[in-house]
């Protein structure tokens, strides 16, 4: 199997994290660039462990969990990052009150 056919489902995976992007809620506190990148990661890193275990790139099932797993990471990271952020920012400005007082 050629090695550049990675790029195939990362471009992919980033096309389904932009996508998540713009449609999921919470993407003020996400950067632009993060969902697609962690998406076409993780997409191209589950291509590439299938492909290190023997599978072919007429194999479906790599296809489908390559893609699968681009859609778990640009559904989880909208999800956490905001609630992550949000508190993290609560933390830091109370913090600025307790040094200004």
């Amino acid at each position: 199997m050629l090695p550049i056919l990675v790029l195939v489902p990362m471009v992919m995976g980033a096309a389904i994290g932009l996508l998540a992007r713009y449609l999921l809620p919470g993407r003020e506190w996400v950067g632009l660039f993060l969902n697609p990148l962690a998406a076409a990661a993780a997409a191209g890193l589950v291509w590439t462990i299938g492909a290190l275990m023997g599978a072919t790139t007429d194999n479906g099932w790599l296809w489908i969990l390559s893609l699968l797993a681009s859609l778990i990471v640009s559904i989880v990271i909208p999800r956490a990052l905001p609630n992550r952020r949000a508190h993290a920012d609560e933390r830091y400005l109370t913090e600025l009150r307790a040094t200004k007082a």
